[in-house]
């Protein structure tokens, strides 16, 4: 029943992605508009409405169960991140625009089941019908562009406004003392003089103001008014006309950002080193993207701007930039993940190994390395790269890995924080391996496993342990390091320096891995990768992917 909600909302939620299912479905409910709305046009035709009565009701009972339903399903699927909404959430959505002329479109037709259409009062209502057209802007732009356009320049309009009413109001105070000896009949006080004014701003419509001053100052002051009242439409009139230009370049501007935002993340589809294609592909992961993409790259190569890819940056999809540095030589990387979740990226594979990081936003390369080691074992996987406790942005500066609500399974007032939780409980397996990657060091050691110790104790401890089965765990601790040795031929040494809990511990019980070990069981290690180990080069980096996912396979699956 979830997984259905969830569809549905993927389809009728407004603020979800297109799809061409979610096109279709709003392509046929435009056309449910049309008919109903020619219905309703032609029924009030007396001798159409005699001869097809009967077909006029068909068409309206078809459409408005048809609109009964979309909108049940509209309060049903108001929340599909699996959030509780607040009274006041629900109250806020059935109280919305849209929602509320989904109502009035669909309550005539019920109403006049009951009623006799005799009555003068149901005929208004069925006309209500008309409302549906109102639902036009949900799927079409154009009617959008009006709409934003005036909510944008909102501020501007009452301003406006109040400037008019303000003179107007004075105008009329100065008319009333004018015009009041002269005839007091019609400007008997200044109320009278404000609805004249008023009046002829909408050029005397319904018969009041019939009049006009006679004096040489109240003369004047009409003038004014007159004068006031073109100001009253053309004042307005030129903030929308603003507000249209402005929404028109801001859907160019986002156009052009997307088509850019989409080239550059077909960028990272494509390797220009023999050396990366030749590593890849040794270890299997030729499918893989790249890792990262210089600034200078994307300006040559892809002939974007500095500006250019900032905007994809803050305001794209799936694209961040990472301070770096290449040989103690600062550099700028772009980076590419997968977002389809709040904090970042789900991939639900059914599998009982989860590979899980917390910190892929905040180390370059971590996201990467782990989605990569996900790819070549075939497994769930779970990535925050979102949100980070070193983010200089507030907003997101979350730390996803040690949160209290984890320890004593309460709900956090951060959505995210519940948006994370709730997939690893749903994602992760009873009795499953789970294993949570982090960044460490490199002056530490290439490599630290850890399964639930304190800090300084360099083995592993079946005391506050997150794996049972020590004699499993040190076999795989000692096939990687001797994997790696054999693998490493650098001076220093830099990927085979392998450790336990010598420099990092596991105990805290606000982690994320101890809320699963008690709910579900679930057999943890956390491994701790260094800076050295994600920015080496394709001859140590993908092999070392390599080892870690045969070696997870052999000893701990």
């Amino acid at each position: 029943m979830k997984n259905t909600k969830h569809k549905i909302g993927l389809i009728l939620n407004d603020d979800t992605p297109e799809t061409p299912l979610k096109k279709r479905v709003g392509l046929f409910i435009l056309f449910l508009i049309l008919v109903s709305s020619f219905e309703v046009i032609l029924e009030s035709v007396v001798s159409l409405n005699v001869k097809y009565h009967h077909h006029f009701f068909i068409i309206d009972a078809a459409v408005s169960i048809l609109f009964s339903i979309e909108y049940i399903l509209r309060l049903w699927t108001y929340r599909i991140d699996g959030e509780k909404p607040t009274i006041r959430q629900r109250i806020s959505n059935i109280t919305s625009f849209y929602m509320v002329i989904d109502l009035i479109s669909i309550i005539p037709f019920y109403l006049s089941l009951f009623m006799p259409t005799g009555y003068g009062f149901i005929r208004i209502v069925r006309i209500l019908r008309l409302f549906r057209l109102m639902k036009f802007g949900r799927y079409m732009k154009s009617q959008n562009l009006v709409v934003n356009a005036i909510k944008n320049k909102g501020k501007e309009l009452i301003l406006s406004m109040q400037v008019v009413v303000f003179l107007t109001v004075i105008l009329s105070a100065l008319l009333y003392h004018i015009e009041n000896s002269a005839q007091p009949n019609n400007f008997g006080d200044i109320i009278d003089a404000f609805v004249w004014s008023l009046s002829k701003f909408i050029g005397g419509v319904g018969g009041y103001g019939d009049f006009e001053p006679i004096t040489f100052w109240g003369q004047v002051m009409a003038t004014i008014v007159g004068l006031l009242g073109i100001a009253l439409f053309a004042v307005p009139a030129g903030i929308i006309g603003a507000g249209f230009v402005e929404e028109i370049e801001a859907i160019k501007a986002d156009d052009d950002l997307k088509e850019k935002n989409t080239t550059l993340l077909n960028a990272f589809n494509v390797e220009n080193k023999f050396s990366d294609i030749k590593y890849k592909k040794n270890v299997g992961l030729e499918k893989i993207k790249r890792k990262s993409l210089t600034f200078e790259d994307a300006i040559i190569r892809l002939f974007l701007t500095e500006t250019d890819i900032l905007d994809i940056a803050n305001k794209g999809k799936e694209i961040r930039i990472k301070n770096y540095k290449v040989q103690n030589e600062p550099t700028r990387l772009i980076e590419s993940f997968r977002h389809n979740a709040s904090y970042g990226t789900l991939l639900n594979k059914n599998a009982n190994l989860t590979i899980v990081s917390t910190h892929s936003q905040d180390q370059p390369f971590l996201g990467h390395f782990t989605y990569a080691l996900s790819e070549y074992l075939n497994t769930n996987y779970i990535s925050n790269e979102i949100t980070g406790p070193t983010h200089l942005n507030s907003k997101y500066r979350i730390n996803l890995r040690d949160q209290k609500v984890y320890e004593n399974d309460e709900k956090s007032p951060l959505s995210i924080i519940n948006d994370f939780r709730n997939d690893l409980m749903n994602t992760i397996n009873e009795n499953s391996l789970m294993i949570n990657f982090v960044c460490s060091n490199a002056k530490n050691g290439s490599m630290h496993i850890l399964n639930g110790g304190k800090k300084g104790v360099n083995e592993f401890t079946d005391s506050e342990s997150t794996f049972n089965d020590l004699d499993k765990l040190e076999r795989f601790y000692n096939s990687i390091e001797k994997s790696l040795k054999e693998l490493d031929l650098t001076e220093e040494k830099l990927y085979s320096n392998v450790s336990k809990h010598q420099y990092y511990g596991n105990y805290s019980k606000k982690g994320f891995q101890w809320m699963l070990v008690r709910n579900k069981k679930v057999q943890n290690i956390q491994i701790y990768v260094s800076t050295e180990v994600l920015g080496a080069e394709p001859e140590y980096y993908y092999p070392i992917i390599k080892i870690l996912g045969d070696n997870i396979k052999e000893h701990l699956i």
